[in-house]
């Protein structure tokens, strides 16, 4: 004859069962939360890479402006030299 479980057998297994639940929850966050921490930590490590670059690029910049006003200052200067050997010469 089969074997009929009471009320409380029923309710013993429903709790081992949730324990089992809960404790595979509690790893899978600790999981979770180990990896969102590695994720945290290479942004951190990208944010830094970024400024970096930000601040080269913006010494590059400056260069580039100081460049920029000499050659248009030279171009202006050769310019009014040859206006000015024109006019000399009429």
């Amino acid at each position: 004859m089969a074997e009929e479980l009471g009320t409380r057998d029923v309710l013993e297994q429903v709790d081992a069962r949730l324990q089992n639940t809960e404790q595979d929850m509690r790893e899978t966050r600790s999981g979770m939360e180990t990896r969102f921490n590695w994720v945290d930590a290479k942004f951190d490590q990208v944010d830094t890479r970024f400024d970096q670059v930000h601040q080269e690029i913006s010494g590059l910049r400056w260069d580039m402006a100081a460049q920029a006003r000499w050659l248009v200052g030279l171009f202006f200067a050769g310019w009014m030299s040859m206006v000015a050997s024109i006019w000399l010469k009429l």
